[in-house]
């Protein structure tokens, strides 16, 4: 094998490493309530591919899971288990959860984004529980353009395929809104954003020209070895 072979299979190589090096997105957890905080939104935990927090704020305790990449592909996101618990008996008090995958590269362009929504657990009190999902080309944290919405009266599920136009880096968010009118109110759900038919290619010219480059000088050397042996 020639000096030049062994350079054309390693520079190769390397293109190859770049396209497959899984990275690990920022997941970020946060709430917000009426009179907590001044009512601000409020990061209560934040993760390098997941996110978990339990424990209380203002009138509930919560459970909640965030997981993205490189536990799943990008752009999944799921916030699966989810648990909340009005516990002071507070009448009228809404918690709001937002979980935000942050640094998403993939997939660009016009593509379908599937929302699943679940409720499978409604107890007590609840008025009613919304679950939106929401994506962001500037790569904003807990906010951005909503794409499927659900509102929950009792137990069940829903999903929807939404066409969206993304650039990286961008941002998805799962947001719950939780309306209850007293103590017990109990809801268990979860969301999930996951990827569709990519209706447009992706622009990754850069690396797919490089990997071609190494492709074709293989195949040169090849040949050039067979003619000039």
């Amino acid at each position: 094998m020639t000096k030049k072979l062994l350079i054309a299979i390693a520079g190769l190589s390397v293109v190859l490493g770049l396209t497959s090096v899984a990275c690990a997105n920022t997941i970020s957890i946060a709430f917000q309530e009426t009179g907590v905080n001044g009512g601000a939104i409020t990061t209560e935990a934040t993760g390098s591919g997941t996110a978990l927090f339990m424990g209380l704020y203002g009138n509930f305790v919560a459970d909640v899971t965030g997981t993205g990449t490189p536990a799943s592909p990008q752009p999944d996101l799921d916030s699966n288990p989810l648990l909340a618990l009005n516990f002071s008996g507070l009448p009228g008090a809404t918690l709001t959860i937002y979980v935000t995958e942050t640094g998403i590269t993939s997939p660009i362009g016009l593509t379908d984004l599937l929302s699943s929504f679940n409720l499978g657990l409604l107890g007590g009190p609840v008025t009613s529980v919304v679950e939106t999902t929401e994506y962001s080309n500037s790569n904003a944290l807990y906010s951005g353009t909503p794409f499927a919405t659900q509102t929950f009266t009792a137990t069940g599920s829903a999903s929807a395929s939404t066409k969206v136009t993304t650039s990286a880096p961008f941002s998805e968010t799962e947001v719950y809104v939780i309306k209850t009118t007293g103590f017990g109110a109990e809801v268990g759900g979860d969301i999930s954003i996951a990827k569709g038919t990519i209706t447009s290619p992706i622009p990754e010219s850069a690396t797919l020209s490089l990997l071609g480059t190494g492709l074709l000088g293989l195949g040169l050397l090849g040949l050039r070895k067979k003619v000039y042996p």
